[in-house]
């Protein structure tokens, strides 16, 4: 399956969205900021490899340096849909976007990885 690269604008700047499949699993490396305007085009992009048959999703998170919490609903849909069937895992948060998740206690719901190698494994 070749790369696939998004450029999406959304209230508070930009994200990019490189997605790619590694043994089965797809790897959605965002970087940017995540927002009401654009988080949806996630939803909608993992959507789409599910009605491919894909049931195994990391998020790469380390790039990206805002999320609302219209992001978080997104994430938290995507793992209700893959929790029984497949797999919805989150890599490398930081920075502000960690601090959400901490606040939120957000740990609770999802598997969190330092890094998309740590979440392959």
């Amino acid at each position: 399956m070749e790369k696939i690269h998004k450029e999406i604008l959304g209230l508070m700047g930009k994200i990019d969205i490189d997605c790619r499949d590694e043994k089965d699993t797809i790897i959605i490396d965002l970087a940017g900021q995540l927002d009401v305007y654009n988080s949806q085009e996630l939803n909608l992009l993992v959507d789409a490899y599910k009605d491919r048959g894909f049931n195994k999703f990391i998020i790469n998170l380390e790039k990206v340096t805002y999320l609302d919490s219209s992001t978080i609903s997104v994430f938290i849909h995507c793992y209700q849909t893959f929790k029984d069937e497949g797999r919805f895992v989150l890599a490398g948060l930081q920075g502000s976007p960690k601090e959400v998740f901490d606040m939120a206690k957000l740990h609770d719901v999802f598997q969190i990885f330092p890094d998309v190698s740590k979440a392959m494994e």
